[in-house]
């Protein structure tokens, strides 16, 4: 394979051999764009702090764990806890990168996973990685080449001026990539494989469905994915990413066409979140196709139900941070009864309103003092740390219901949570705040808090105002945020197993499924199953399909297929 070798300002570097000047430029802590598969990736030495905090700087992600390439599986036993099942994944001809519980001793800086239990391990999958590690290399940061929450970049003749500015020197071949295609990122839970993000090595992925009609499922926004479904089977794409930005919308639009030429494809239906306001919803929209929207909550039950072949009525636990409601409010904390056609909202967590929108999410003090508003509590008595100026003014905002919305997500008390404690009080990344208060916690904390789940109108509620308080009482008494962290974790699955035993006396349903992004958290996830199976329930939860919004085409399709055949079989 014929190599080049470029330095930021696109001029060829002379030398002898490319990959072994590479290795030199790597020990001495520059950072190299290396072309691999599906894009560029950006490496550097991952024991190397200055290195790693230079690569942060430069490319805007001063938080978000690194991936990490080690030379083989000896490496990555040394830095992390490997079992026999999670060896033969990252020895499998995918190669993904496996999220794996890190070794107190592993001599890696901090900053290559801040705030983490657990490293993203990979092993070489191209001729031209193993040749990196012929030296004394044995660990790369080998992340996206991008800057944060732009595309992957894949062509050759655009890299320099995208990644100039990060990247020393770029280390290309000359094969030519169509489509950008990120690593895929898996996890285990319970001995089984979980896919985080699904792209290379793991797509397209192929589901079985009874139907032949031809449709397109457009998917979420965030974390976007889309599928086809043709000759009886979905197809479903490579992790495509946040639609919000016009890079990704425009290698959306081109993977659709890609995938639909290669298989023939021409759809007869078109379907979509019915948040109109997601691209992902405006394409659909705009293309000449008859189309069905399809509420995001039972999309994920659905995906759910598609991997495990059900079509039985279920119990749908459905917890994430945003989700159009049919209510028009935000939905996030729902417990759903139905099948692929239909569903009722049995049950939720109460609302809350929460000030500032998309802004909110970024910084959880604001959702905090949301929260605390909704029972009367003063949030200056929590946190020094935030303006008493800003707090005056979101105050005054919720009282005027400015820029406002009500939810029930479980994603924003997590938010919520973490920033009483002075975890995270703004994050850099999607979920930071949450995924941060999971990492702190004490699992061998059984304790739980207070909590009431009320009646109204033939919904059950899940009350937060009991927890919130506990958990204040716990921060004025001095617990430690390891022990808050676990008992609101431990309450959260306990207060969702008790609404399901009282859906399941109220509608005779024994089989759950669990899905949405809030189930990412390995310690919820696996307490809620433990808890559901010793109440007697047959409980599934997503695996090959994500969990998170790249799962919600696959739900998105089969929806709008079962509609289709009970229109069919209604006539």
């Amino acid at each position: 394979m014929k190599l080049s070798l470029l330095n930021n300002m696109g001029e060829e570097i002379i030398c002898n051999d490319e990959v072994l000047k590479v290795i030199d430029i790597l020990k001495d802590g520059k950072i190299v764009a290396i072309k691999g598969i599906g894009g560029f990736h950006l490496a550097c030495d991952a024991h190397n702090e200055n290195s790693v905090n230079i690569l942060r700087q430069r490319k805007r992600r001063p938080h978000k764990p690194f991936a990490i390439m080690v030379k083989n599986i000896e490496i990555a036993k040394q830095l992390c806890y490997v079992n026999e099942f999670e060896e033969k994944i990252l020895l499998s001809n995918k190669k993904p990168i496996m999220l794996l519980w890190k070794k107190e001793n592993s001599n890696l800086p901090d900053l290559v996973a801040p705030n983490m239990k657990k490293l993203g391990i990979m092993l070489p999958y191209m001729h031209l990685h193993y040749s990196l590690f012929q030296s004394d290399i044995t660990c790369l940061i080998m992340t996206s080449g991008n800057v944060s929450n732009l595309p992957i970049q894949f062509e050759n003749n655009k890299v320099v001026e995208k990644l100039g500015s990060i990247a020393d020197c770029f280390l290309m071949h000359h094969k030519n990539i169509k489509l950008p295609v990120e690593d895929s990122v898996v996890k285990t839970i319970c001995n089984q494989e979980i896919s985080v993000r699904m792209s290379r090595g793991y797509t397209p992925l192929i589901f079985p469905i009874k139907s032949n009609i031809e449709i397109l499922a457009v998917g979420a926004e965030e974390k976007n994915t889309f599928c086809f479904s043709k000759n009886k089977k979905i197809y479903i794409s490579q992790y495509i990413g946040n639609l919000k930005n016009y890079d990704t919308y425009i290698i959306f639009e081109k993977a659709i066409e890609s995938m639909a030429k290669s298989l023939n494809f021409k759809p007869e239906l078109i379907v979509h979140d019915m948040h109109n306001a997601y691209q992902s919803s405006k394409y659909a929209l705009e293309q000449n196709l008859r189309n069905i929207s399809v509420q995001h909550h039972h999309a994920h039950m659905v995906s759910c139900m598609v991997e495990h072949k059900l079509f039985c009525p279920v119990i749908g636990v459905i917890f994430d941070g945003t989700g159009l409601g049919l209510d028009g409010n935000i939905w996030g904390g729902e417990f759903l009864i139905g099948n692929r056609e239909n569903f009722i909202r049995a049950g939720h967590f109460r609302y809350v309103t929460i000030q500032g929108g998309d802004k909110a999410i970024k910084e959880p003090w604001r959702i905090a003092m949301s929260f605390l508003h909704s029972i009367n509590h003063e949030f200056n008595n929590i946190t020094n740390e935030i303006d008493k100026k800003n707090i005056n003014a979101v105050k005054q905002a919720i009282d005027n219901n400015l820029n406002c919305y009500k939810t029930s997500s479980v994603g924003r008390f997590f938010d919520c949570i973490s920033s009483l404690l002075n975890i995270r009080q703004f994050i850099t990344y999607d979920a930071q705040a949450a995924i941060e208060l999971e990492n702190v916690l004490d699992n061998s904390v059984k304790e739980e808090y207070p909590y009431t789940i009320t009646d109204e109108n033939d919904v059950y509620i899940i009350e937060y105002k009991d927890i919130l308080l506990s958990v204040i009482s716990d921060i004025k008494t001095g617990k430690s945020t390891s022990i808050i962290s676990a008992k609101f974790h431990n309450t959260l699955a306990n207060a969702a197993v008790n609404l399901v035993i009282k859906i399941r006396n109220k509608y005779g349903l024994k089989k759950v499924v669990l899905s949405g992004g809030v189930f990412e958290n390995n310690y919820l996830l696996v307490s809620l199953i433990e808890r559901l199976k010793s109440a007697g329930f047959s409980v599934c939860f997503n695996q090959r399909i994500p969990t998170n919004d790249s799962g919600i085409c696959v739900g998105q399709l089969a929806i709008a297929e079962a509609m289709e055949e009970s229109n069919v079989y209604s006539n």
